[in-house]
């Protein structure tokens, strides 16, 4: 593999090779729901991984160079040490031999789902096999199970700050939840709880793009897109901003979780890095690609997206509904530290100060090699740089 190939086509999460059924088609009408979108075979998606792996860390690496330089994080900060300090004396190079995806353990990792290309797709990873997991038994419990997903957006101009969008996109949220209409609505639909993926988006023209995706798990129901768009307008008005009616909310009855998790994975995906361009709107990855390329726009565009997303969680779920599908609780910081995913095994130990001074290419490809299970070239590659590492507690190399 060429370790200086910077490819740019992904589907944003890992894969965390569940053998479960992730998806289960419901007992309706294939022309009234929106079809799944074609997947990718095993081997694209993992073709896709490992040329991915170097411009995911050559993104990190200049997202935390560019946010110390304008002091937006501090040097000290798991953002700006995230995959260049480890906790110990030791960084561990880990692997699903199902999946062939690697990851390092003992490193510090800041865990931001949204703003991390490092970490983001391990945490969605782990997220997708839960969103699968609970879509598949909800539809097979009963015939009359079904999920829609539910789109908010509304309008907004180029001269929009993004805290002063979100504090409003909040309070209109809140209100459209809290709605008595609404929560009768749902009641009488039989929902036992709900998914939201919030994603942000900005374009030069018209600015900053917060919206949120959300997956209803309830019963075949009669949603009148047209009465849930008004009551949208309502509270968005409640709050002085407004919304298109045909756009501003849409419904759509999701067959399997495939669509959803497209959906809330956009973000992260690289393949489309290049598109902004051509179209205009750029995800947060696409704001970063574009920094890393040059764009002062892009740079000032992405330091506001940090600061303005502080504490903002891109995917919850409502109280309760893990529980009811048997799903643990774990935090995206158990997921990056390796503490949520037992079925990884230990592909080899690395001296912490040899991981340290090594290059961000020579990382990526590192986490490649443990990938596809080639320790002949991973040890190979750290003799070259006089790194001392170990296979297990018996072998010590140098």
């Amino acid at each position: 593999m060429d370790e200086k190939r910077s490819a740019l086509r992904s589907g944003g999460a890992d894969q965390q090779g569940s053998k479960s059924k992730d998806s289960v088609n419901l007992p309706r009408n294939p022309a009234d729901v929106k079809p799944s979108l074609e997947k990718k075979s095993k081997e694209e998606l993992d073709r896709e991984y490992l040329n991915n792996t170097f411009t995911r860390f050559h993104l990190q690496h200049f997202a935390q160079n560019k946010l110390v330089e304008r002091l937006i994080v501090p040097q000290n900060s798991n953002y700006s040490k995230c995959h260049r300090a480890t906790f110990g004396s030791i960084a561990t190079l880990v692997r699903n031999p199902e999946s062939c995806r690697a990851y390092y353990n003992g490193v510090v990792t800041c865990a931001n789902a949204l703003l991390c290309p490092v970490c983001a797709p391990r945490i969605m990873g782990k997220r997708s096999v839960e969103i699968r997991q609970a879509v598949h038994q909800w539809l097979a419990e009963d015939p009359r199970n079904t999920c829609y997903m539910l789109t908010f957006t509304f309008a907004h101009t180029a001269s929009d700050s993004l805290s002063g969008l979100l504090a409003a996109f909040r309070a209109a949220l809140e209100g459209f939840w809290r709605h008595g209409s609404i929560r009768r609505l749902l009641a009488a639909s039989g929902m036992v709880g709900r998914i939201t993926a919030t994603e942000i988006q900005c374009s030069q023209k018209n600015g900053w793009h917060p919206h949120q995706h959300v997956l209803l798990f309830c019963r075949v129901a009669d949603f009148s897109e047209e009465k849930l768009s008004g009551y949208w307008q309502n509270s968005l008005g409640a709050v002085e901003r407004f919304g298109s009616i045909e756009r501003g909310l849409t419904v759509v009855e999701a067959r399997t979780a495939e669509t959803y998790l497209t959906k809330i994975s956009s973000e992260m995906a690289l393949g489309n890095l290049k598109q902004g361009r051509a179209f205009g709107h750029y995800s947060p990855m696409q704001l970063l690609d574009e920094a890393r390329n040059g764009s002062e726009w892009a740079t000032n565009r992405f330091c506001e997206l940090f600061q303005s997303t502080r504490g903002i969680n891109s995917l919850r779920w409502s109280k309760g509904l893990k529980g009811r599908f048997g799903i643990g609780e774990v935090s995206d910081q158990e997921i990056t530290d390796g503490a949520a995913q037992p079925e990884l095994q230990k592909f080899m130990d690395i001296i912490a100060e040899g991981f340290r001074r090594l290059p961000v290419s020579q990382k990526a490809l590192l986490r490649n090699y443990a990938a596809v299970g080639d320790f002949e070239r991973a040890s190979g590659l750290l003799r070259k740089f006089g790194i001392e590492f170990y296979k297990d507690v018996l072998e010590v190399f140098q």
